[in-house]
């Protein structure tokens, strides 16, 4: 059977239309199409966080679990990597939407104060906000995701535990990952009246625990299973086929939220019998990009939009299709510089420095595999 490679392009490449659909489903409101009226399609676009959840769990399973099973997996030097992947550029947010409300009150812009609450600032700082800690939306929302990817990266022992455990099982790991989000779904349900798939910032951290191993699982699948190139291939087209139609009509939440494990499964299998490239291309840069572009998508449209309403009046309440798009790409450019000027130095200086109070190798094999 076929490894899959060290690099997935076709998953990194998902990653920003994921990151895209969100900033579409966070965007549509002001615009002067009204899109929801025609299809659900940007409405549904919060499922793009669902879409990461399973996938971390994926990558990150491809790039640990031999390191575990050989003994060689070491969780300070794994938990030093993430940090580093996600802290730099989350506190540079919250210090960004600090500035700008500070410079908002100075000026006499009118803002949502209760979008900044002080006494929430503590657990978005430790990135423990979604895990009942601060309850209220506010700062930089999309930031909850990122406090329940923290969570599954401090429990990843557990997930590695398991995914060695049932090695050989994959079908038994998937359904009790399955039955785990359905379990997960009623308690939110019971407590919050809510599908699972709603859970957000007061307790979103709840959603990644299933999708997390619904990752872990596909990826122990495709360990033990390999699909033909043209099953694989036709059966992408149909779960992709599924996946639109799904949210066109605003299909059940958590049938959604599952459909992204096929997408996720098929487009892997693809990359597994892909011609190996130096260079993948423009939207794999794209998805590298992607988690700045989640990040900064929605302090970006604030400040954007205010500015042009509020300070230079040059907007009422809406925006044309034009400006919709000139913004979209501006944001993806402003995107582009701060995974160049903030993301990648200081995911570098932190792993070296990690590196070093840690006494161990600046380089390993397992990162150069993408994450």
């Amino acid at each position: 059977m076929k490894t899959y490679p060290q690099n997935l392009p076709s998953l990194t490449r998902m990653r920003f239309f994921a990151a895209l659909w969100v900033v579409f489903y966070h965007w549509r409101e002001p615009w002067v199409i009204d899109i929801d009226a025609t299809s659900q399609i940007f409405a549904m676009g919060r499922f793009g966080v669902d879409l990461f959840f399973i996938l971390s769990g994926f990558v990150l399973t491809h790039v640990y679990v031999a390191a575990r099973e050989e003994g060689r997996f070491n969780f300070g030097r794994f938990i030093i990597a993430r940090f580093a992947r996600i802290y730099p550029l989350h506190i540079a947010t919250l210090a960004f939407l600090g500035l700008v409300a500070i410079g908002a009150a100075q000026l006499g812009v009118p803002f949502e104060q209760d979008r900044f609450p002080l006494q929430d600032l503590p657990a978005h700082l430790l990135m423990v906000h979604a895990w009942g800690f601060a309850p209220n939306f506010g700062w930089n929302g999309p930031s909850w995701s990122i406090s329940a990817e923290w969570f599954a990266y401090l429990a990843f022992p557990a997930y590695l535990m398991v995914a060695v455990a049932l090695k050989n099982r994959p079908l038994i790991l998937l359904t009790l990952a399955v039955a785990l989000f359905f379990v997960l779904d009623q308690v939110h349900l019971r407590f919050f009246g809510e599908t699972l798939p709603m859970a957000t910032e007061r307790y979103g951290v709840i959603r990644i625990i299933p999708e997390f191993l619904i990752g872990v699982g596909l990826y122990r699948l495709g360990q033990k299973w390999q699909l033909p190139k043209p099953i694989a291939r036709a059966s992408l087209a149909v779960v992709v086929a599924l996946y639109l139609f799904g949210s066109h009509i605003a299909v059940d939440d958590r049938v959604l939220a599952l459909l992204g494990a096929p997408l996720i499964f098929l487009l892997a299998e693809l990359d597994r019998r892909a011609v190996t490239k130096t260079n993948h291309g423009f939207f794999v840069y794209l998805g590298d990009v992607s988690y700045a572009i989640y990040m900064i998508h929605v302090p970006f449209f604030m400040v954007s939009f205010n500015l042009l309403q509020d300070v230079l009046g040059v907007i009422d309440e809406t925006m044309s299709t034009s400006l919709f798009a000139a913004l979209l790409v501006i944001m993806i450019g402003a995107s582009a510089v701060t995974y160049q000027i903030i993301e990648k130095p200081a995911r570098t200086g932190i792993r070296a420095l990690g590196d070093r109070l840690l006494k161990t190798p600046t380089k390993s094999s397992i990162e150069g595999k993408r994450l």
